[in-house]
Parts: C-alpha cells; structure tokens; sequence
C-alpha cells in the first residue's frame, strides 16, 4: 500500500459541540463566612431563612412581609396573618382579638443581591482542530484549519454545600433587572466567533490543536435588609416588641455565606469575542494513522 501524504479525522466538535464546552457547573467553592463588618452572618443558625425569602433573585423592590418561627424554622408570607399556627386568638366571638404565638417573628424588608466575589479559571480543554497526520517522508505538511465557537453562560446555585442548576437562576444576572454589580464578561451575550489558522505537522507526526477557554466566575451572596423584626413574649398580645436588629447582633443586612450563586461566562477581549488558551498537541505517527 502506497502512503497517502495526509490523512485527517474531521471533529465534529469543533465547528458547533464546542460551544458548551467547559461551562458546566462551576465548582463551589467554599464562601467566606467573616462578613463584611455591617452584616450578620445566619450560617449554621438559620439555613432555611435566606434561601427562603431572597429565593432566586425574588423580592428585590418594595417591603416584603414574612413569619419566622425561630425555634421550628417554620416560615410563612403575609398571608398568614392572623392564621395559625403563627397567631391565635381570645375574646368572644364578638371581640376577638389575635396575638402573635410565642417563638414567631414578624420580618420586615426586602432582598438584594451583591456581588461578594469574582475569579478567572481555565475551562476544559477541548479538540480544536482536524487530527492531522503528516504520513510523506519529506517536508512538513502545510494546511488550513477553521475554528470556530459560541459563548454561552451558567448559573449554579449553592445551598450548604448542595449544587443545583437552571435557567431560572440566570435572571439573577440580568442587568435589566437591577442587579448590583457591574459586568465585565460575556453574561447573557451570545457571541459568535470563528477564524482560520494554519498547521505545519512535520513529517512523521499527527498534530491537532486543543483550546480551553477563558471564564470568569461572579459569587452573588444574598442579603435580606431587615427593616423590623417584631415577637410577643406574652401570650395575652401585651409583650409585643420590635428591633430593626436580628437576634440581637446588631446588625440589619441578613446573609447566609453557605447560600450563593456563581454566574459562569466567557470572558471577552476589546473586541468582544471569546478568548482562549491554545495547545498544540502532537505524537510519533502510529501504524493506523497512515494505513
């Protein structure tokens, strides 16, 4: 059998599988639990609260109302006011008069969403190019490749160390929604890209090149500004008292720093497309590759 001087394996992948390449669910890392200073840090105390109330970017505007029961961390909206378990009632029928339960609190605020952390990482490497064996005993083979690559982003949620991801969490990092940092990578864009590059496979070699693109990751942390936080310490309705701290803190900002989101995308040069880090990979030609 006479040689062939080239032989090639066309990689699907790369013209179009690519473009979800290394953006599945980014890894969760562990959040600092030391706050900001101006915040109380419900960590290990309330799991339940700020997953609850600030649930996947909701209550952003307005005053939100809500019945906390600290002890069975049971919670409920507005709309069980004057309902049980949260109150109950005494007097007549005529003139019942309804008291909050002992252990339930009333919360008063609304939710925002600050940017509490952001990194860079390598995504996986993927084929990025026609496998290329120079089978011929001379000079090097010369051809060309076209590349090409849509970015696409990720939303992950954590809740105390469990991951979860859909497309609902992405409005999250809408900035049409208001949200409360800046953007500086490809977030909510698609983005096309595509260009030709040459290879030299010296004779004797299978080359191909391989890519792994460049992310960034923003950590959203959660925070519920707490307007009032009202108990009854008596049941007759007479021991009614109201702070603007929780729990005696200090503080009014609620976080819970085992409760984040991470938004993962593209990070994007000047001139608005993908950037890469790109490998060349190369072996001795096998037996297979050239019969």
């Amino acid at each position: 059998m006479v040689p062939t001087p080239v032989k090639k394996w066309l990689l699907t992948v790369a013209a179009c599988g690519l473009a979800f390449s290394g953006l599945g669910l980014a890894s969760a890392t562990t959040a600092s639990a030391t706050g900001n200073g101006n915040e109380t840090d419900l960590n290990g105390h309330w799991d339940n609260l700020l997953p609850n109330i600030c649930q996947d970017g909701s209550n952003r505007s307005g005053q939100s109302v809500w019945f906390y029961n600290t002890v069975t961390h049971e919670l409920h909206d507005k709309s069980y006011q004057n309902r049980s378990p949260v109150y109950d009632q005494n007097g007549s029928a005529r003139s019942i008069k309804y008291y909050l339960n002992p252990n339930w609190h009333i919360l008063k605020g609304h939710c925002y969403y600050p940017q509490s952390s952001s990194w860079t990482k390598e995504g996986d490497e993927s084929a990025w190019s026609e496998t290329a064996s120079n089978c011929d005993n001379g000079g090097p083979l010369n051809y060309n490749v076209t590349q090409s690559y849509t970015t696409t982003t990720t939303t992950t949620k954590t809740v105390n160390g469990s991951v979860s991801g859909s497309r609902a969490i992405g409005k999250l990092f809408d900035a049409n929604l208001g949200a409360e940092f800046e953007y500086s990578w490809s977030y909510g864009k698609s983005v096309g890209w595509s260009r030709t590059v040459g290879m030299s496979v010296p004779a004797g070699r299978t080359e191909w090149f391989g890519a792994r693109p460049i992310l960034r990751v923003v950590r959203v942390n959660p925070h519920f500004w707490l307007d009032s936080d009202t108990w009854n310490n008596i049941k007759d309705g007479n021991g009614y008292h109201t702070s603007q701290n929780w729990g005696g803190y200090g503080y009014r900002a609620l976080v819970d720093h085992d409760y984040y989101y991470d938004g993962t995308a593209n990070v994007t040069n000047s001139s608005n497309q993908p950037t890469f880090r790109f490998i060349l990979h190369g072996r001795a030609n096998k037996w297979s590759d050239c019969h």
